[in-house]
């Protein structure tokens, strides 16, 4: 069977980023093959498109160069090797894959971490990807003087890009001063910011136009994409702070990658901005870091009954997290059975008013903290700490 062509989708999406970039995008895209002989493609070449070149990011110290904007299909992934074979899943083996690279303007290793991080944010503003460990990988490559071009291959984490560019130098530093060859190549990274061989570093004659897929016209799609450009970062920020949130929440919010789904649900319910932000940024986060969740299975019914519940007070946002703990915890119940499972749909004012009485009277003469406390020990998950605080100073009166 032929090859198909391009997903349409990702080719919109790679182009709204390339728009993104302010690229100069071409008006005919030729589908090309790349050689990549490690195995990690089963035929032995990627399918690679040149979507738009001479783009730029801006950052602190000025603008950095992107010199080009390729949409891929991704490879294998390598998870065994020994001396005379390697192993490779290929699970993700053809998903369409945006690559960025960068040219000049990178002035120090950790401005290429801010760039690097600047890129991203462009990419999150698309609302149509989820960066997260593993799913965004960075190439740093490094050369010195009397050196030679070394890629650093997929670096795991922002944070880590200064260190490896630095450790890197060194080590080319270190083969010149003893009078060394530094070697074209591609080198694994480790989590110490250190590298390890892989491979030669493939030189540009590998790459040669793909006959099976015929060229593909961008006016419709840039058309397209060029009508739903996304907010900038700093126009998200400032729409957010004026529903309340503060400039570090919107931030969060925005790099969360569920920027679309907070402007929804704040339109459809009468909840808090500020909560629905909290919940995207801080909630997951607990989830995800505290409890080992993967808080991706969450769908977007889930959170819509979850801010249902909410807006109609049958659910307290002091027990969100617990709810939806039990919810990635047991797939098959809905976002209420939850709610009812724990026990925790709110009690009543009158009922609370008579809790708050009942606990006052057997703890006579003790202050109000010590009764705001025994009664949220009791009503934990299921009353406002707000409101238990104003009724134990309505009857303090």
């Amino acid at each position: 069977e032929p090859p198909h062509r391009p997903n349409q989708e990702a080719l919109k999406i790679a182009l709204t980023i390339a728009e993104l970039f302010h690229c100069s995008i071409f008006d005919e895209i030729q589908v090309m093959r790349k050689t990549i002989v490690d195995g990690s493609l089963p035929s032995g070449f990627q399918r690679t498109m040149l979507i738009g070149t001479d783009g730029w990011v801006e950052t602190s110290m000025g603008k950095v160069e992107i010199e080009a904007v390729t949409l891929e299909e991704d490879s294998g992934r390598l998870i065994r090797k020994d001396n005379d074979s390697a192993t490779f899943r290929l699970d993700r083996l053809g998903t369409p894959e945006v690559e960025i690279g960068t040219g000049k303007g990178i002035a120090s290793p950790e401005h290429a971490r801010e760039a690097a991080k600047a890129i991203g944010d462009i990419i999150r503003s698309t609302g149509k990807a989820k960066i997260r460990e593993g799913s965004v990988r960075q190439d740093v490559n490094i050369s010195i003087q009397g050196g030679d071009r070394v890629e650093g291959k997929h670096v795991p984490s922002l944070s880590l890009i200064p260190v490896v560019i630095e450790k890197e130098i060194k080590r080319q530093q270190e083969l010149v001063k003893r009078g060394k060859k530094v070697s074209r190549d591609v080198r694994r990274v480790l989590p110490d910011g250190s590298t390890e061989f892989l491979r030669p570093l493939p030189g540009a004659a590998r790459m040669y136009p793909e006959t099976d897929v015929i060229p593909i016209r961008t006016d419709r799609l840039l058309k397209e994409a060029r009508k739903n450009l996304p907010e900038s970062l700093k126009e998200i920020i400032k729409r957010c702070q004026k529903l309340g949130l503060s400039e570090d929440l919107a931030k969060q919010l925005a790099n969360s990658g569920h920027m679309e789904l907070f402007g929804k649900f704040v339109k459809m319910f009468k909840v808090d901005p500020v909560l629905v932000a909290g919940v995207f940024v801080n909630t997951l986060r607990d989830l995800e870091r505290r409890e080992k969740l993967d808080v991706n299975q969450l769908s977007e019914k889930d959170f819509g009954e979850l801010f249902e519940l909410l807006s109609k007070g049958k659910v307290i946002k002091e027990s969100i997290g617990d709810v939806l703990k039990l919810k990635l915890e047991n797939e098959g119940l809905s976002i209420t059975n939850c709610v009812e499972k724990l026990g925790l749909t709110p009690i009543s004012e009158n009922e609370l008013k008579r809790m708050v009485k009942e606990i006052a009277s057997k703890n006579k003469g003790a202050p109000k903290g010590k009764i705001i406390g025994l009664v949220m020990a009791k009503v934990r998950g299921k009353a406002d700490p707000k409101a238990v605080m104003r009724i134990v100073e309505e009857m303090s009166q």
